[in-house]
This record gives C-alpha cells, sequence and structure tokens, in this order.
C-alpha cells in the first residue's frame, strides 16, 4: 500500500520544490519593490508627540501606529505614495511620499471632532449627526472593574444608567436600571452583541470588548421597536486591525483578593445575654461566663480571583481576525461557592471582492458555579452565646435558626453549563454608497443543576434531635436548554454630496424562541457518594416498602422564553451644511405573545438637531468647540410577559376522589382565565439635549432633559369571583401607567501640562418616578402589593402617586413611656408600655390596617458619578466614585422574628424605663413592635469609592529590548470604602422584582477586591 503511493509523492515534492522557489523569486522581487519611512507625529498647539496616531498608505490596506513616543515606520511602494495621518480630535492630514525616508509630521486640533463615530441601532454614525441620547463606554474604562458581567463597568460613567448588585455571590448577574423603573414587568434593557439581541451579557470576556454604546431616549431606541422601552446597550467587541501587519498578541493576567466589606454591628455573647435578661429575666445567671460566637467570622473568609485573558488580532490583505480566549475563577468569601467560566471568542471579516464581505462573530462560554446555602441570614440571626460545636467536634444545635456551620457541610449544590453566541453576515457594496447585509445570530445554552442533601440530624446538648435535620436523604436534578435565533436582512444608504448628507437603513427582521427544562427530584439515596447521585429505582428506594420514592418529575417550556417575532425598521438620518440635523424612525413589530387583532404595533419617533458652532456667526468665538441642541420625541414598546397569559389554562395538579374505597385520581379542572385582548405596552418619551464644548474640547458638557411615560402597561390583577378563577389566581390586563422623568448631565474636563495629562468628570441624573394609573374597569385593584417577607407579609406598595414599590407600612411617632400616655393616645391593642406608638394616620381614633400608609421609596431620587484620570511619565491613576440619594431601604432581615434571635447593635439603646429611649422600643424577642414600619426603614444614601488604579508601563525602549511594544503593571481596588448610615452589608440593593426593590433579606455580602495585575502587548 505505500510503496504505491510512492511515485505519487515524489512527483508532488518535485512540484512543492518549484513551487518554493518561484515564491521566493516573487517575494524577491516585491521586497524589491518598497522601502521604508520613518518620522514623527506631533501636535501643533502643544508640540508634544502623538502616541497611538494612525498611519496608513492611501488606497491601501497597509498601515501602522506611532509608538509611545509618537514614531512610526512604514513599507511604502517605490514611486509616488500617500501618508495619511488621523488621530481623534485632530484634524487628518495626507502627505506625498516621493523620495523622503523621514516625514515628520504636525496634527492641527479639529474644531469638532466630527468623524468620531457612535455605534447605533443597525450602523453607525458621525456623533456630530446624532439626534438621540447615547453615552458611550470604551474598551480601557470596561477592563477597570474586574468583574463577572462587563455591564458592571457602566456604574458612574454614563448618566441615567443604574446598575445594583441582586447578590455578592459568584457569577451573580446584577440589575441594570436605564432613566428609572417603567414597568411592572421586566425592565432591564436589552443587549445587541455585533448585532445579536440578548437579555444579559454576562457570558462575555470583558477583554473582548471594544465599547459599549447606552441608548437611552426614544431617537436611539425606537430601531428597536418593542425592544427598546427600557434602553438599550450596544456592545462592540473587538476585530482584527484595518490595516495589514502582523499579529498583535495581548496578555491580561490579574489575581485578586476578596474580603467583606464590613460586618454588621451585632450582639456579642454578652451584650445578648443582658437584652435576653431585660426580655425574660433570668434567661442568663452569669452574663460573663457566656460564650461569644462570632458566625460572620466562622462563615466569612479572604477568597483568592484569578483572572487572565489572551488575544491574537491582526489582518492580511482580504482578512481581519481575532481571536480571544479568557479563564475567570471567584471563590466566593463564603465556602462552597464558586464560579468558573471560560471564554472562546472568534472574529472574523473576510473581503471576499471589492464589494463583498463576508463575516463571523462567535463566543462560547463553558461554565461551572457552586452555589452555597443562605447562610448569611442565619449568621445575622444566630445566637452568639452557644459555641458552634460541642465537645466531641459534632454541631451545635441553635434553635430556631440552625447552625450555620451545619447547613455549609452538608449543602451539595452545582449548576454547569455552556453558552453560544454568534452570528455570520454576508455584506455587498454596490453603487458606492448602498450596503445590503444580511445577518442570522444565534443564541443557545444549555444548563444543568445537580443538588444533593445527606440524611442528617443536628443534636440538642440533651442528646434529643433539633429541628435542623434531614430524615431521608434527597437528590434534585434539571436540565435546561434554550436557543434564540435572529435573521435580519438591511439595506443601507450614505452618502455626502455638497452641503448634504443622508444616511438611510431600511430592514426586515425575524427572530424565534424556544425553551424545555426537564427537573427530577427523589428521596432516599441509596449511598451519599457523587458516585450514586442518580434518579432511578436502582439508587432511590424505600427499604420500608421497597419502592422507588422518586417524588416529582416536570418537563415543559420557559413561559417567557417561548415566542416569535417579525419586525420591519427603517430610518432616515438627515444633515445638511453639517448644522442641521433631522432623524426619522419607524419599527413595526409583530409578537406572537398577542392575538392577532393585537398582534402588530407602530413604534415611530422623531428627533432634530442644531449645530450651532457651525454657524458662520460662531466662528469668531475659538473658544466654542461645540454647541449644539437636539431634541426627540418617540413610542417604544414592551412585551415582556409569558406567552400564555392570553390563554384560559388548565390546573392539572389537582386531585380527585371517587369510588367506595375513596380512591384518589389525578384531575383536572378550571385554573385561570386568559386575557385574549391583551395589547402592547407603550413608552412615549421626549428629550431635549445640549452638548457643548470648550477651549478644542478640553472642556465639554452634555445635558439631557427626558419625560418617558408608559401606557398599558401590562400587570396582573385579582379579579371578582364570578369569573370563576380560583383563590389567589390573577388574570393579565393592560391596566397602568407609569411616569419618570428627569435631568442628566456629564461635564468633563481633559488637559495636559507637560508630561502631565489628566481628565476629571462629574455626572449625574435626577429621577422622579411616578404610578400614574393602576386598574380597569373590571373591579380590579387599583394597587399592586409586593415585597413579601419570610412571615408573607408584603411591605411594598404601588398606587397612583406614589414610586413603584413603595414601601408601605406603619409611621411611628415615639415609644409609650407610660400607662398614662399609652391610655390618652390611640393604640393597637397589643401595645404597651415601652411600645412604639403608630400615627392615626385616617384620624378616625383606631389604629388598625387602614394607617399603613407611604413610609418610603427604593428609587433614588439622585444617581451621580465621579470620575479622575492622571498620567505622568509611564504612571498612570484613576479614580471613580459612584453614589445615590434620596432612597431608602427596608431592613427586611431584622423584621422577621418567630424566635429568640440575636439583634442588631442598636437594641443596646432600647426603652427600659420612662424617658430611657424615644425611637427604640423594649427589646423583645417578636410581636408588636415588628409589624412593618418606618422602624425598619434606613436611609440608602451612599458614596462609594468604587475603583482605584494605579499603574506603570514600561518605557517603550526598554520593553522594545524584551521584544514587547506594552508591559504594564498595576495594583488595584474594587469598593475600597462606601461612605452610608445604612447597618447592612452594602446600601446597593437591588431585585429583578420591581415590587421587592431595595429591601435587604440579609443575603451574600457585595466584597471589595485588591488586585494586582499585568497587561503585555506584543
Amino acid at each position: 500500500m505505500i510503496k504505491s503511493f510512492t511515485p505519487f509523492f515524489k512527483a508532488i515534492q518535485k512540484q512543492l520544490m518549484i513551487a518554493s522557489f518561484l515564491l521566493v523569486l516573487i517575494a524577491t522581487s516585491a521586497f524589491s519593490q518598497v522601502r521604508t519611512v520613518t518620522g514623527t507625529v506631533r501636535t501643533s498647539d502643544t508640540r508634544e508627540t502623538l502616541p497611538g496616531t494612525t498611519v496608513r498608505v492611501k488606497d491601501s490596506p497597509t498601515g501602522t501606529v506611532t509608538d509611545i513616543d509618537g514614531k512610526y515606520t512604514i513599507q511604502v511602494k517605490v514611486g509616488k505614495a500617500v501618508l495619511i495621518f488621523s488621530f481623534v480630535g485632530y484634524t487628518p492630514q495626507e502627505v506625498e511620499v516621493n523620495t523622503e525616508k523621514t516625514i515628520d509630521v504636525v496634527l492641527e486640533p479639529s474644531k469638532i471632532s466630527l468623524q468620531e463615530v457612535v455605534v447605533v441601532g443597525y450602523g453607525t454614525m458621525r456623533k456630530s449627526d446624532l439626534t438621540g441620547s447615547v453615552g458611550t463606554v470604551k474598551s480601557d474604562d470596561i477592563m477597570k472593574i474586574t468583574a463577572i458581567d462587563p455591564v458592571q463597568s457602566l456604574q458612574g460613567k454614563v448618566s441615567g444608567v443604574q446598575v445594583l448588585s441582586t447578590s455578592g455571590t459568584p457569577g451573580e448577574v446584577p440589575v441594570v436600571r436605564i432613566r428609572g423603573i417603567g414597568t411592572f414587568n421586566n425592565s432591564s434593557p436589552i443587549y445587541v452583541v455585533d448585532g445579536v439581541i440578548l437579555d444579559d451579557i454576562s457570558f462575555l470576556n470583558s477583554a473582548d470588548i471594544k465599547s459599549m454604546e447606552v441608548l437611552k431616549d426614544a431617537s436611539a431606541t425606537a430601531i428597536y421597536g418593542s425592544r427598546g422601552a427600557n434602553g438599550v446597550i450596544m456592545v462592540t467587541t473587538k476585530s482584527g486591525s484595518a490595516v495589514e501587519g502582523k499579529t498583535t498578541f495581548s496578555v491580561t493576567g490579574e489575581y485578586g483578593m476578596q474580603s467583606v466589606v464590613k460586618d454588621i454591628k451585632l450582639l456579642s455573647g454578652r451584650d445578648f445575654a443582658v437584652v435576653a435578661n431585660q426580655i425574660k429575666p433570668g434567661s442568663y445567671n452569669n452574663v460573663d461566663a457566656v460564650a461569644n460566637t462570632d458566625w460572620q467570622k466562622l462563615i466569612f473568609h479572604v477568597a483568592p480571583v484569578y483572572n487572565f485573558q489572551v488575544s491574537a488580532s491582526g489582518s492580511s490583505k482580504n482578512v481581519q481576525y481575532y481571536l480571544g480566549l479568557g479563564y475567570y475563577n471567584q471563590d466566593g468569601i463564603i465556602d462552597k461557592s464558586n464560579y468558573q467560566r471560560f471564554t472562546v471568542k472568534f472574529n472574523n471579516t473576510f473581503n471576499l471582492t471589492s464589494f463583498l464581505k463576508f463575516g463571523t462573530n462567535i463566543t462560547l462560554t463553558p461554565f461551572s458555579q457552586q452555589i452555597a446555602p443562605d447562610v448569611t441570614y442565619q449568621a445575622y440571626r444566630a445566637i452568639p452565646t452557644i459555641e458552634p460545636y460541642y465537645a466531641d467536634g459534632s454541631f451545635a444545635a441553635i434553635d430556631g435558626v440552625g447552625n450555620p456551620l451545619a447547613n455549609l457541610a452538608y449543602s451539595n449544590n452545582y449548576r454547569k453549563g455552556v453558552r453560544g453566541i454568534g452570528n455570520m453576515f454576508a455584506e455587498i457594496t454596490f453603487l458606492k454608497s448602498f450596503v445590503l447585509k444580511s445577518s442570522f445570530g444565534v443564541d443557545g445554552g444549555y444548563y444543568k443543576g445537580e443538588s444533593f442533601t445527606p440524611k442528617f440530624t443536628v443534636y440538642e446538648p440533651n442528646g434529643s434531635p433539633s429541628q435542623q435535620q434531614n430524615l431521608m436523604s434527597g437528590l434534585s436534578k434539571d436540565w435546561s436548554d434554550n436557543i434564540t435565533w435572529l435573521w435580519e436582512n438591511t439595506l443601507t444608504y450614505f452618502h455626502d454630496f455638497k452641503k448634504h448628507s443622508v444616511n438611510v437603513v431600511v430592514g426586515y427582521t425575524m427572530q424565534n424562541t424556544t425553551s424545555e427544562g426537564v427537573n427530577l427530584y427523589g428521596r432516599n439515596i441509596i449511598r451519599d457518594s457523587p458516585n450514586f447521585w442518580y434518579i432511578n429505582p436502582a439508587y432511590v428506594y424505600d427499604p420500608s416498602n421497597n419502592v422507588n420514592t422518586i417524588n416529582s418529575i416536570g418537563n415543559g417550556v420557559d413561559p417567557s422564553a417561548y415566542y416569535s417575532m417579525v419586525s420591519l425598521l427603517g430610518r432616515v438620518n438627515y444633515t445638511y451644511d453639517k448644522r442641521y440635523i433631522a432623524t426619522l424612525t419607524f419599527r413595526r413589530d409583530g409578537s406572537s405573545k398577542f392575538s392577532e387583532q393585537n398582534r402588530w404595533s407602530n413604534f415611530p419617533s422623531v428627533a432634530a438637531g442644531w449645530n450651532i458652532s457651525q454657524e458662520k456667526f460662531m466662528q469668531k468665538a475659538s473658544f466654542i468647540s461645540n454647541l449644539k441642541i437636539r431634541g426627540s420625541w418617540g413610542q417604544i414598546g414592551n412585551d415582556k410577559i409569558q406567552y400564555y397569559d392570553r390563554y384560559s389554562r388548565v390546573d392539572n395538579s389537582m386531585v380527585a376522589v371517587f369510588g367506595t374505597n375513596a380512591t384518589a385520581y389525578p384531575a383536572a379542572s378550571y385554573g385561570v382565565g386568559g386575557n385574549p385582548d391583551l395589547k402592547w405596552e407603550v413608552s412615549s418619551q421626549f428629550d431635549a439635549g445640549l452638548e457643548t464644548g470648550f477651549f478644542n474640547n478640553r472642556l465639554t458638557g452634555e445635558f439631557d432633559f427626558y419625560n418617558k411615560t408608559t401606557n398599558d402597561i401590562l400587570v396582573e390583577l385579582s379579579t371578582p369571583g364570578y369569573f370563576g378563577n380560583g383563590p389567589g389566581q390573577k388574570v393579565r390586563f393592560n391596566a397602568a401607567s407609569v411616569l419618570n422623568r428627569g435631568f442628566e448631565f456629564n461635564v468633563g474636563w481633559k488637559d495636559k501640562a507637560g508630561q502631565l495629562k489628566y481628565g476629571v468628570s462629574f455626572l449625574g441624573t435626577t429621577i422622579h418616578n411616578e404610578v400614574l394609573k393602576i386598574g380597569g374597569n373590571s373591579g380590579v385593584d387599583s394597587v399592586l402589593m409586593g415585597g413579601y417577607l419570610a412571615n408573607g407579609v408584603a411591605v411594598t406598595q404601588s398606587k397612583v402617586g406614589l414610586p413603584i414599590g413603595a414601601f408601605y407600612g406603619y409611621q411611628t411617632d415615639g415609644v409609650f413611656q407610660s400607662q398614662a400616655e399609652l391610655n390618652a393616645y390611640p393604640h393597637d391593642p397589643q401595645a404597651g408600655v415601652g411600645d412604639l406608638r403608630f400615627v392615626d394616620v385616617n384620624h378616625d381614633g383606631v389604629i388598625n390596617g387602614k394607617d399603613r400608609t407611604y413610609i418610603g421609596s427604593p428609587i433614588p431620587k439622585f444617581i451621580f458619578g465621579f470620575n479622575f484620570d492622571l498620567e505622568f511619565k509611564g504612571f498612570d491613576f484613576s479614580v471613580n466614585i459612584q453614589g445615590q440619594t434620596g432612597n431608602k431601604i427596608f431592613n427586611g432581615k431584622d423584621a422577621v422574628r418567630p424566635d429568640p434571635y440575636n439583634f442588631e447593635a442598636s437594641v443596646l439603646g432600647a426603652w427600659y424605663g420612662p424617658g430611657t429611649s424615644t425611637k427604640e422600643p423594649r427589646a423583645s424577642y417578636g410581636g408588636y413592635n415588628y409589624i412593618p414600619s418606618d422602624r425598619f426603614i434606613q436611609d440608602g444614601s451612599f458614596i462609594r469609592i468604587r475603583n482605584v488604579i494605579l499603574g506603570y508601563t514600561l518605557p517603550q525602549k526598554l520593553s522594545s529590548k524584551i521584544y514587547m511594544q506594552k508591559l504594564r503593571f498595576y495594583l488595584k481596588v474594587d469598593n475600597l470604602y462606601t461612605l452610608t448610615k445604612f447597618t447592612g452589608y452594602s446600601p446597593e440593593i437591588g431585585s429583578n422584582d420591581v415590587l421587592s426593590n431595595g429591601i435587604d433579606y440579609g443575603g451574600y455580602p457585595v466584597t471589595a477586591l485588591y488586585a494586582f495585575g499585568i497587561n503585555i502587548t506584543m
């Protein structure tokens, strides 16, 4: 067999030798046709060098950039050639090359950076032609924050954007709000990653992102129609260089340690014993002899974070490519909590011909996660007078709450999966100004969860079993998958002629989302070893009856991820003489979530702008670099409801009993009515903006007033009994309206002083949120209750005139100091001397549920950010500060006390006799004083040093000796310090449920991170 192929291999070898010889001749000939040109680029105003200036050969893919000293080297063909020098903020310059070997260039600052391009929906646009409100964050700022979700880098960087942590659990995704909360449903923005529309970007590696643009007003978001009501975040990932050259490698490595920012001030063992004796005399005979267990220190510890990225990018004559690899590993500050993620990113563009381009953008993200049980709340409540272990090393019983260390030891909760996002596109350019693009994108994910709890018992000191036990081991497993495909086709026309500039885009899109999930639960696993964590009759059994104990099997779809959509879209942007701008946008969406008569809806917007600084009468005002006013109005929709809300549904979980033996049979009956008349939510938004720039744009400012009203909000409301729905069942209606109004600003200054470069910016947003309407014509609710505590009591009420999720409870007016005072004032029958005095709000002389009222809003009135950057001789320093004010937090973890638990330190100031306290009631383990009231309302205002970085970049001359373009070391701290009056772990408390926002349930705390890192470019 091998011998028969020998002549063939010899023939191939001969042909390869001839081809190699010819290639050498061609390469030698080509090399002889080029020569080297070098030089330095400087600025005309400061005469300083300009690192990072793009230098390219006109009508050729060949190009380079200047190094840290503003120097460049480039190969040009022998004969006449033209070099183009460009740098953001400076007027591009073309220089003809004849026989010169050295060409030094001086760039002039531009009056306004007209060529600065901003990513918008279905294309890009010059910032000077923009009529919408758009905030931008670039790669350098995105990389400053070490986080699982890149969106956290927007904190304090973009006005109008609020990013809230729901938990410090590794892998937890934050909550994002843009210009307030405009709906009672999912109020999160959408994300558009390289053209693919997504609900989150937690799978992305920050190092792979080039920029993020936040589209805030109707002019910017209307192109996304039904998806844009809560704002749009455009994510552009990195791609290969557009100029030909060698491959550039980038390496970033970071190692950090996390710790709790602060502990909650709880009672020590002795203090608890003293308070316990006040509540129940004789509880402790010797308060100085009790144990002093700090449960917070037992469950929290310092934990590491590893973050590494490697990328390669470059281009050949017809191909631009980018490959990024990332690894993120975060251990939690609580044992058995961890998150690991790998990311693989491929971006490729192929210039097949002069008019045809093809590209792919692919991201694959496998991950694994271990989730710790909720021991934070246990540690908060556990009595400090009990040692965690008995003398024999077994876990001690903690009545009421359980031993958090035992809970950790017996918990085994894992989740893993893989998510893949990708699209491929083709672009055809014809007649110079037309671009036809077709893109097909896919978002797919597969997930698996597994949780096992062994059989165990924690015993009381006397040897009897405590409440903390699991009499039969339990194993749960779940699998789910979802896939969304999106096919978009757009035709773009862009042309500048004389004083006119036109940018037109029209398109047709289709999207389909499907999902499926399976879950199983079984008891009494044959062995505790993970090798036996399977649910089948051989491993799950009941020894007494010799039958399996598979308790439940579930299989179905995710009702919020099962729908289709078809859309038509169009946008026209017209600019006259760089001065007058008009933008018209239209989108028509059809969603399968609505019945045929309400399936389609139209979403238009209109906007105008005036570049005043381009007027002739402004030319003498040389200190004004940019002055522009703009305004917009538009409508955007929302359909983020479950697909079956329009259908009446059957309840198949019922049991029917028949026969003389009373045999139980599976049964089904009418469950809840649907509403076939559901239609789109519609947000109408007006925006007026002012953009300014002074002194060659060293001083810049952007100011916006916005007013957004969302009508026909889809809410679930109770219905009259004659509708036939069961108790507690609700039906969805278009029955609410909400207003969000406010003012945004972003002011910054950037300048140089010799080798010192610095920049400072301050941004802020005011938010006025108000419910305008709730209810319908069927006798449905006029309020929405939410924020349910562990005891089932609701602490938020949304109704007309108040913000969404407003806190609802009793107002307090001091503490009853004597029996005479108690007798003189209206009071609840449970109240006694030393208890809280509730206000008789309706003045009927009785304290009851009718006196519960508005006691605060979780929505801040003002959010802000401050940023400072400094560079000097290779050193760089930056500080990011963010904060908010005007909001309240409900201390829900302290409001539920069915058993004796530990107390916060404030109880040391409790009332214990006439005149001792007018704010803190007498100490008690529960009861009257724990009815929801403003006693549990705390100020949620804070100022946080979000990020501090100190870095040093090795001089180019030294780094080049070790074959590196750039070598930088840095130290950083995230969440360094928070100034706040709030007594919990963090005042930054978010929730995906808008009716439960701002309630501290005692969850996993947000941490501070201290890290060291290195950046290498080769």
